[in-house]
């Protein structure tokens, strides 16, 4: 199997940390040294020069934006994430024995190639990126196998990516003492507020067009308070939140909430839910907007803001955003008049969710259609469940199947913390017109 000519790996004493945030360096910005001529490669996570580059077969190349996971680190093991030239596909390597393995057995379960799918199972097809089966490649002469799968951010032109650890327990039940400590000395103040944390981000400022990354390091750092600022941050919201993109978002959020809050098949551990948008959607989006008079929607009686806790058992009414189709924009296309604060939800496990979940989308359903029509593909921003490579059955030893709680409070105060800027945008806009 030929290979890129890339100098091979070195021992070192000391790994050289990766900073917080960093410039990156796009596909085909580089020359890969030694290699045909016109080949260009381009610089993956943890990657600081060419240098650093693995010895790759041909075909093959560092994924540039992947934002948290496994690094590349010159003189180990390790791995970051892959690009298939070819066909495109983000190529995980599965090289730890027992946790690749359980990765690739749970996804051929989800997409039925071990057998039959349950119900729970079949449901997240729509919710996880499309898994297009495992290959082995030869990766500094090792046959190391990897899987194949759909690259979230195929076709965007500056790809927004922030990945979300869901959870505040990340270790597995088969996890050393050593393991479990380590575990929980991180994101512990984000964690203990929401029940997540935030690994890494990237996301091209409408400011200034430049790529902004931040890392681990910087995901320690935050707070109750800040993890909001974090977000606005990636959603570029320095003069206000777009109801666009935050709409897709909840779209998926709401889906995965869905699941989480009726399965019992499955514990998911240190698994992620990555967030993607492409900025150079976002801008024609926002200067439209700024060029029209923001229109007051019908109000209805406003029920207290949500605001992010854990999950309860306690039952309570389900509230569903109501849409009114009553005006037209400059483009031609039906914009809806949303009545936000009744968008408060549940976090209930008793009620009737499927009959929500089927209202919601027939809400959203004009609102997806009509996003931006002088684009091909239509939704530009989504969300979907990476990382399964810690998720364990239920054991059939419980008298009574349970919910993964664990999973489900930090899925819960995502979605909270979505409502909430959805609410805060449509005020701002009712205060744009009130002073119009």
């Amino acid at each position: 199997m030929s290979q890129l000519k890339l100098p091979p790996y070195q021992k070192r004493k000391t790994s050289t940390s990766r900073p917080t945030t960093l410039a990156v360096v796009g596909i085909g910005s580089l020359s890969s040294g030694g290699s045909s001529p016109g080949r260009k490669i381009s610089l993956g996570y943890g990657i600081q020069s060419t240098s650093d580059c693995p010895l790759l077969p041909d075909g093959f190349q560092p994924l540039h934006c992947q934002v948290a996971g496994h690094a590349f680190h010159k003189g180990t093991d390790s791995l970051g994430l892959l690009k298939s030239v070819d066909d495109g596909a983000v190529m995980k390597p599965a090289a730890k024995l027992l946790a690749g393995t359980r990765e690739i057995k749970f996804y051929e379960q989800i997409n039925g190639s071990s057998g039959e799918v349950s119900k729970e199972l079949l449901l997240l097809r729509e919710i996880t990126p499309e898994y297009r089966g495992n290959q082995k490649l030869v990766v500094n002469g090792e046959l190391i196998d990897f899987l194949k799968l759909e690259d979230l951010t195929q076709g965007m032109l500056e790809p927004c990516i922030m990945d979300i650890k869901i959870g505040r327990r990340s270790w597995d039940p088969m996890a050393t003492e050593e393991k479990r400590r380590y575990e929980m000395s991180k994101y512990i103040e984000t964690r203990e507020a929401y029940g997540f944390c935030i690994p890494g981000f990237q996301f091209y400022s409408l400011q200034n067009g430049r790529l902004q990354r931040y890392g681990k390091e910087y995901g320690k750092k935050l707070n109750e308070v800040t993890v909001r600022d974090a977000m606005r941050k990636f959603l570029n919201a320095d003069v206000g939140f777009c109801r666009q993109l935050l709409i897709q978002f909840l779209t998926d959020l709401w889906n995965i909430q869905k699941w989480a809050r009726t399965q019992t098949s499955v514990r998911l551990y240190a698994s992620s839910v990555l967030l993607v948008y492409d900025a150079r959607r976002l801008k024609p989006v926002l200067q439209h907007a700024s060029k029209k008079s923001p229109r007051t929607p019908t109000m209805s009686p406003i029920s207290p803001a949500a605001t992010p806790s854990r999950s309860s058992s306690k039952s309570t009414t389900p509230t569903t955003p109501t849409f009114y189709t009553t005006s037209i924009n400059e483009l031609g296309d039906v914009e809806p008049l949303q009545h936000y604060f009744k968008i408060q939800r549940s976090h209930s496990v008793n009620h009737n969710y499927e009959q929500e979940i089927k209202t919601m989308k027939e809400n959203y359903t004009f609102m997806l259609d009509n996003l931006v029509g002088s684009y091909e593909e239509k939704v530009w921003a989504k969300a979907r469940m990476i990382d399964f490579a810690h998720t364990f059955p239920v054991q059939g030893t419980e008298e009574k199947p349970t919910i993964d709680r664990n999973y489900l409070e930090g899925i819960d105060n995502i979605v909270k913390l979505f409502e909430g800027f959805l609410k805060d945008c449509e005020t701002q806009n009712s205060l744009l017109q009130s002073v119009s």
